[in-house]
């Protein structure tokens, strides 16, 4: 995929909700105290803490039956902004930051915003776990694109290339889904691409999903790797892949012309 010159950015962009996805190896459970204390130093801005469970399942088997037990286990928090639209999440297996746009026609705070808040989380995350290698890095915006006053639309007419009915069966297309991973040599990564109808339409309109979700699996030092940097090429491989998935008619519902901030 080559990159291309930013054009400027759209004045509505259709971003449902951007995350920054950091994964490392698991940690003791010991650490949980160190990740509330994050949410103490967090809490001006994000007042509302959640904790995070996952299920373990364990089976015990004998001669005649077996035993299946199932526990709920804490392993990190979530901490919320007053609004509910930005959240941190500390997980003994990683960080991860949602910025999260339910109206889409609400204003869109942009990248720079996002990637500073998500930053200063990330920094007492590290304070508080002293890790010192990630293992997955990842940059995910997830479009909900809405189109008004139109109860049946031509997906060809939005998305350059939309999931399509062979030839001969009828074209009333009830419901589709399309997931394309393509490696993309520069940045390395891997680029997910997942169209499918909105799982909630927005006011009843048509409303359909553009999820793009770039990714890298590698074990990396922290000491020797720029990942903010890396996140910004990821951010702008994204914005590429957006600008190459969908048609003039459907830019022109975000008014001015642009890649997404």
């Amino acid at each position: 995929m080559v990159s291309k010159p930013k054009p400027p950015s759209y004045s509505r962009p259709p971003v449902r909700e951007a995350i920054i996805d950091i994964q490392i190896e698991p940690l003791p459970i010991e650490i949980l105290p160190n990740l509330e204390k994050c949410g103490v130093q967090l809490k001006s801005r994000y007042p509302k803490i959640k904790s995070r469970y996952q299920d373990k399942i364990q089976m015990e088997f004998s001669d005649t039956n077996f035993v299946s037990k199932k526990d709920r286990i804490q392993f990190g928090y979530i901490f919320q902004s007053s609004d509910e639209k930005m959240w941190v999440q500390m997980r003994l297996d990683g960080f991860t930051f949602n910025l999260l746009k339910p109206d889409p026609h609400a204003p869109w705070p942009g990248w720079p915003y996002l990637k500073s808040e998500a930053k200063r989380a990330w920094e007492k995350f590290v304070k508080a776990t002293g890790i010192l290698e990630i293992k997955r890095l990842g940059v995910r915006y997830i479009n909900q694109i809405v189109i008004s006053g139109e109860d049946k639309i031509e997906l060809e007419d939005y998305l350059t290339e939309p999931p399509r009915i062979p030839a001969g069966l009828p074209k009333d297309l009830q419901h589709f889904f399309s997931r394309i991973e393509v490696v993309n040599p520069n940045p390395r990564a891997v680029v997910i691409i997942t169209q499918a109808p909105a799982p909630q339409p927005y006011q009843n309109q048509t409303t359909f999903t553009l999820d793009i979700d770039v990714v890298r699996e590698q074990r990396i030092s922290l000491k020797s790797f720029n990942l903010w940097k890396a996140l910004d090429r990821f951010r702008d491989l994204k914005n590429s892949v957006f600008e190459a998935s969908v048609k003039p008619k459907t830019k022109q519902l975000f008014g001015p012309g642009g890649v997404i901030k």
